[in-house]
């Protein structure tokens, strides 16, 4: 795209591709971060130990990541619609698989569907904006996307504690099987035809293996690994499950007010998206490099994620706010990544990011959980348990950091 949009034009874009691409990552954000309100429903049913819950909620993380991969080929050669749509109808059973389970292997598969099934959400969303919007847009359109999300995962929290009484755990599942299937019809109905995709003539999987070889082959993907495993995945395993333990068992909060802090924490995420958003704009003005940016993001959010642990503000709420504004920064590294390759690639590039994101989810997940029993094992409690894990986390963030600034960024950036 080129030249100036008029207001009619760019309505159009925002009702008719970002909105329908908008409501269906809002439900799969949802589905991410549902799991640390329904944490303690789920263990006192099934017994769960803090490993098996950890490994339960990240099977989405897992399936999620493995749809990466031959997803960017799929995108690049079918296009995001008929691929999310698809798509949608595994999470459509998945739900209904959740909610009729009755026992761990059926709500792992369950919500194994839901990470196939949501797992075009945000990449088949780039990829069309990707071909619809400028360049010097992208930036601002994931963290609006970002933004979304985190609507949805504010949505999982008060929200979601407040039904429970009313459906149950079960009728969350239920009800959201209904809105993937109003979301999928949206897609159908709204989304307007978009260019065709390249012609390639090559086998699909040839196409999958060589683009994904190519993306994690350049400098630029492979500085921002450990930040993606640890950081962003990271942030998305503590905010999806560890959270709303970290509130109930660290400090001592209810079930009502653990999910009013988690509300708390919604908020503040998706304003500080929407401020990214803004400043998204800006940057170029004001002569800051999207690398300049990551790096002095992931800093504070290193700073803020020590401060929260040892309640340095006196208010944990408060500390785990500010720390919860700083994950504004991950949207940057789609941006980042995305002006890194041409528009051909941008499916393939976007989504073996993505890959390598909910890897480090699945592993910051159930890691943690892992790290809770062995402190315990080893004679710490539950709260001195769940400090440790999240001492590692700081940790993890802070070698993140150290391989970010010790790797060259890449000069090429595409428009």
């Amino acid at each position: 795209m080129s030249g100036i949009e008029s207001t009619a034009e760019q309505r159009f874009r925002i009702l008719h591709v970002f909105a329908p691409f908008a409501a269906a990552y809002l439900l799969s954000y949802v589905m991410r971060s549902v799991n640390a309100v329904l944490s303690g429903p789920l263990t006192e049913e099934f017994s769960l130990t803090a490993s098996q819950l950890g490994l339960l909620s990240s099977s989405y993380f897992l399936t999620f990541a493995a749809m990466q991969i031959p997803l960017g080929a799929l995108l690049d050669r079918r296009g995001p619609k008929a691929v999310e749509v698809v798509l949608l109808m595994f999470a459509i059973i998945g739900c209904l698989i959740s909610g009729t389970a009755q026992g761990f292997t059926a709500l792992w598969i369950g919500r194994a569907l839901i990470g196939i099934g949501v797992s075009a959400c945000l990449m088949a969303s780039y990829k069309a904006y990707r071909i619809c919007f400028r360049g010097d847009q992208q930036a601002s359109l994931a963290s609006l996307m970002l933004m979304v999300g985190s609507f949805g995962a504010l949505i999982a929290t008060l929200p979601v504690e407040l039904i429970l009484p009313v459906i149950g755990w079960r009728g969350v599942f239920y009800v959201t099987a209904i809105l993937f299937s109003l979301s999928a019809l949206a897609l159908i109905w709204l989304l307007p035809k978009l260019p065709d995709p390249t012609p390639n003539a090559k086998p699909y999987w040839h196409d999958m293996f060589s683009g994904a070889r190519e993306v994690f082959a350049h400098p630029e993907v492979r500085r921002l690994i450990p930040l993606c495993i640890f950081t962003h995945g990271g942030f998305m395993a503590v905010q999806g499950l560890w959270m709303g333990p970290w509130f109930r068992i660290v400090d001592g909060q209810s079930a009502g007010q653990a999910a009013t802090s988690l509300l708390i924490l919604g908020i503040v995420v998706m304003c500080s998206h929407m401020t990214m958003s803004w400043l998204g704009t800006k940057f170029r003005a004001w002569g800051l490099s999207l690398d300049r940016v990551i790096l002095v993001g992931c800093t504070l959010m290193v700073m803020a994620t020590a401060a929260a642990i040892f309640d340095v503000w006196g208010n944990p709420v408060l500390g785990w706010s500010l720390m919860f504004i700083t994950t504004a920064i991950t949207a940057v590294n789609y941006a980042k990544v995305s002006l890194a390759f041409p528009v051909a690639m941008g499916g393939r590039a976007n989504t073996s990011v993505n890959f390598i994101v909910f890897v480090g989810a699945f592993v910051m997940q159930w890691g943690l959980g892992l790290i809770v029993d062995l402190a315990m094992s080893l004679g710490q409690d539950q709260a001195g348990g769940l400090k440790t894990a999240f001492i590692c986390w700081m940790l993890a963030q802070i070698f993140s950091l150290i391989w970010l600034i010790r790797m060259p960024t890449s000069p090429v950036q595409y428009r």
